[in-house]
């Protein structure tokens, strides 16, 4: 897709087309791939947030931490933007690219990187439910769950990004 000449192209026309098409074509990829890392940036940095936020409010009262936390839950909005960035970005980028392409480019790190990304799709739908139930009951003994589902997903999360500068160095 990012070729320098259009092969079998002789005429000036046909150059200056390919060459607009070109630029326009490495513009759209790298608004992509700046949208991409917004996406980490929400989504990683959620998660440091959410940790900060449980390392303040665990000297707090048990009442006051529920209704602490509960109110700091609305932070898990932007790891869903992140999230949907991430993977929105990921697929036009793969698509722009090539599979073929990127998967040689990535090697067996970007095999690893998209094993974690699946992970860390799972842990978030699942720390989602909690959350809507955890919500609806005011709190209760599924908060518990939370910091080491929230340390896990921040976990996988790092590895991911590893695994992604590992893969496209």
């Amino acid at each position: 897709m990012f070729l320098v000449a259009a092969p079998g192209q002789s005429s000036a026309i046909g150059w200056l087309l390919f060459a607009v098409w070109d630029r326009s074509a490495a513009v759209l990829y790298l608004s992509i791939l700046f949208l991409h890392f917004i996406g980490v940036a929400l989504g990683v940095g959620t998660g440091f947030a959410s940790v900060t936020l449980g390392l303040a409010a665990k000297d707090l009262p048990p009442e006051e931490r529920t209704k602490f936390m509960l109110r700091a839950a609305a932070l898990r909005k932007n790891g869903s933007y992140g999230l949907a960035l991430l993977i929105l970005s990921g697929l036009a980028m793969l698509i722009l690219r090539g599979p073929a392409s990127v998967f040689a480019w990535g090697g067996p790190a970007f095999h690893l990187k998209l094993t974690l990304v699946v992970i860390q799709i799972g842990l978030f739908g699942y720390m989602q439910v909690l959350g809507k139930k955890i919500r609806v009951a005011g709190g209760g003994p599924l908060m518990a769950k939370m910091p080491k589902l929230t340390l896990a997903l921040l976990g996988v999360s790092l590895a991911t990004v590893a695994a992604a500068v590992a893969a496209f160095k």
